[in-house]
């Protein structure tokens, strides 16, 4: 069963991670676009900033859960790496609650900024984008966040970096 939940917190984490790539491409397509325009035309976009900020927030957040899921998110790790035992796991435990509890609160807010921006229709200021397809894409992307930090708090915490040197010296 947990391999399964793994297995599937893996593929979400990953899909959202393809979109954030998406949002990546799109930053450089049209910073490109904006660069002929406005040097080989003569005629600069008026919206490339609003977009590319709103592509940037979206990599990140689409991008986290893939942080979370690989163990890659910043941590404050000291008490867990230095411990053994049922201690470790405690702390590993406690950890995890700060970051579902974080992650819960800006999920909360992220989905009444989300139900506030649908219920407008409210788009960006230059471009006119509408601005729920972002929003969405946030709050499903934290909200994903948080499962996987929940599940991971049930699972055993990962080994630390001096751990991983101690294993790697043993044949």
């Amino acid at each position: 069963m947990a391999e399964r939940v793994d297995a599937a917190i893996l593929l979400v984490s990953r899909a959202l991670a393809a979109l954030g790539a998406v949002a990546v491409a799109a930053i450089f397509a049209l910073v490109f676009a904006a660069v002929v325009m406005r040097y080989g035309v003569g005629a600069p976009f008026r919206f490339t900033e609003e977009l590319a900020g709103l592509f940037l927030v979206s990599c990140v957040f689409l991008t986290l859960p893939l942080t979370i899921a690989g163990h890659k998110n910043i941590r404050v790790s000291l008490l867990v790496d230095r411990t053994r035992g049922p201690l470790r796991r405690v702390l590993w435990v406690a950890g995890q609650g700060v970051l579902v509890a974080f992650l819960g609160i800006f999920t909360w807010e992220a989905y009444k900024m989300t139900a506030f921006t649908v219920a407008l229709g409210l788009s960006s200021d230059v471009a006119r984008v509408p601005l729920s397809p972002f929003t969405i894409a946030m709050t499903i992307s934290v909200a994903a966040a948080g499962l996987m930090g929940a599940w991971q708090a049930l699972r055993p915490p990962p080994q630390s970096a001096s751990q991983e040197a101690e294993g790697a010296g043993k044949p």
